[in-house]
């Protein structure tokens, strides 16, 4: 094999886009051929159970490695998982991670991922969701390492009234590249999808996001948003967002917005009127979107980790 798809919409758009898909070649596809299975993990939580886990993937120099994780919450459970992501700053290296989330009827489940990996880090994140009837599924994410970062986020709707909703945040610096693949399948009545991405763009960094929602026949009543905002600072940055919405019913609601510019030039000026440098004043707007986000994680050990990662980038950059 010399290449291999990944991060593919359900339905493809114009080819001459380049966005339908992804490909794995090259380092990169050797490098996911070569990882090294690390034993899976799995945690159930019991009908009305409540369980709380954190997850720490130190990935060393040099290494290769694959994770499977099963996330199980079964009737009226409550399952709160929070995954740690990172290795020294300047390490090289691949590592695969695979979650699978099966949330039973009335449970839910809330996973947060913070990726704090080295520069020069490769980064494979696939979660794959099933939700029950009145199920719900929270994903928050951090993106702030590696450089290359392929993350897909497949979520079905199973169940009436059943829900999902994924924020993630992102600050992209030198040539960092971030490819992102988010899609809902709602399959039954009255069922709910929130998608919300907010980033930064610096330097000649790239971001790909493809965000689909699908409304399957027999998913009357329900609703999808998805909402983007990138905050572009590098005149060299690229965005690209490919939003698709399918319909197979008629009376359901599907939007999507996208909010791309630069720095409000009223607030720079007032913070540089307060004696702040305008690098300074830049790299405080862009920081207090990733602080906003960090403090619904809800752990304050991992918190704790995102500000000193965040101090240490800054002070890198500078």
């Amino acid at each position: 094999m010399t290449e291999m798809k990944i991060n593919q919409l359900p339905v493809r758009t114009w080819n001459w886009l380049g966005m339908n898909e992804s490909l794995l070649k090259d380092r990169d596809l050797q490098l996911l051929e070569s990882a090294a299975a690390e034993k899976a993990a799995i945690l159930s939580a019991k009908p009305e159970e409540q369980i709380r886990r954190a997850f720490c993937f130190s990935c060393g120099e040099g290494e290769s490695k694959s994770q499977a994780v099963e996330l199980t919450a079964e009737e009226g459970s409550t399952l709160t998982v929070w995954m740690e992501i990172s290795s020294e700053r300047d390490a090289e290296g691949f590592f695969a991670l695979a979650t699978k989330i099966k949330a039973g009827r009335l449970a839910k489940v809330r996973l947060v991922q913070v990726q704090l990996l080295g520069e020069k880090y490769r980064f494979w994140n696939d979660i794959q969701a099933e939700c029950g009837e009145g199920a719900g599924v929270e994903l928050i994410q951090l993106f702030l390492g590696g450089a290359k970062t392929w993350a897909a986020f497949h979520n079905s709707l199973d169940g009436a009234e059943s829900s999902v909703s994924a924020e993630l945040g992102y600050w992209l610096r030198a040539d960092q590249r971030l490819d992102l693949n988010y899609v809902t399948l709602h399959k039954e009545e009255k069922t709910k999808s929130q998608i919300l991405a907010k980033g930064i763009l610096d330097e000649e960094a790239f971001k790909l996001f493809r965000g689909t929602i699908d409304f399957q026949t027999g998913s009357a009543g329900s609703e999808g948003a998805e909402t983007e905002e990138v905050l572009m600072l590098g005149e060299n940055a690229v965005n690209q967002t490919i939003p698709l919405i399918l319909c197979a019913e008629e009376d359901v609601q599907g939007s999507h917005g996208a909010t791309v510019g630069a720095p409000d030039e009223d607030v720079l000026f007032y913070l540089v009127s307060r004696g702040m440098e305008k690098p300074e004043a830049v790299n405080l707007l862009a920081r207090s979107r990733i602080e906003a986000l960090s403090a619904q994680i809800g752990n304050e050990a991992l918190e704790e980790k995102v500000h000193e990662y965040l101090e240490e980038m800054t002070q890198h950059a500078g």
